[in-house]
């Protein structure tokens, strides 16, 4: 009975310490993907696109409001979950938050970046609920002519301490001779590519950290002809706690 009670308490120490490492990390991350200069600049483009008309007097008070409570450090990230599985690095995953004023070749959707090396695509968000896996628009990737290579990628994504492998899902659906390629870079290794068919499926892909990095990226291609449509993105941690 003793040894239990023992064991109780110490299970109980271990919980309590895991979950104040989740909230630790949960702070750290919030301030790696969001420093001041990011939300400064933030809120210098969001003034510029409520000026041009590009967004509505609701939308541009929403989000000023979302990023002085980041400066303030009172914004509590709905994106980083420190439940299990433990985080999600990847910030408008689901690709609701659209950027207007961003060219077709480049990334319409906000946190993403994105370019264009050669062919004819366009970036468009897809509001068609046949073409939206959840919410309300999804990502659409669409060869207008010749192919070439077009792209998104994250922001550099911090580590988690004890974690040298992460789980990049999302969903795709394509049309075409498509090419969905997806990749760790710049500090962690891992490739996907392949053709997608025209049902919603699931992609899951593997990236290994590189030996002492200290961030990453992951990146996106599109790189054949026809039509690809992505939503729900995920990206957590194999290891370091999750089950």
């Amino acid at each position: 009975m003793m040894q239990q009670r023992v064991l109780n308490v110490v299970a109980l120490a271990v919980v309590l310490l895991a979950q104040d490492l989740c909230a630790e990390t949960k702070a750290e991350l919030t301030e790696k993907l969001w420093p001041k200069e990011r939300v400064q600049a933030s809120l210098i483009e969001i003034s510029k696109l409520k000026a041009t008309g590009l967004m509505s007097e609701d939308h541009y008070r929403r989000k000023t409001q979302m990023l002085e409570a980041r400066l303030k450090g009172q914004f509590e990230p709905t994106m980083l979950s420190t439940t299990n599985p433990p985080l999600n690095f990847i910030q408008n995953a689901s690709f609701e938050e659209i950027n207007q004023n961003s060219p077709p070749n480049r990334s319409r959707w906000m946190w993403w970046s994105g370019w264009s090396w050669g062919g004819d695509y366009e970036n468009r968000w897809e509001d068609r609920p046949e073409y939206v896996k959840s919410g309300q628009y999804s990502a659409r990737i669409k060869c207008t002519g010749k192919k070439g290579r077009i792209g998104l990628m994250t922001p550099k994504l911090p580590v988690v301490p004890g974690a040298t492998e992460y789980e990049l899902s999302i969903w795709a659906r394509g049309e075409g001779e498509n090419q969905l390629f997806l990749n760790f870079e710049s500090g962690a290794s891992g490739t996907f590519r392949g053709l997608i068919g025209p049902q919603w499926q699931k992609v899951v892909l593997k990236g290994v950290l590189q030996p002492e990095a200290t961030g990453y990226n992951v990146y996106i291609y599109a790189t054949g002809l026809g039509t690809l449509w992505l939503d729900d993105a995920k990206l957590v941690p194999i290891d370091g706690g999750r089950e």
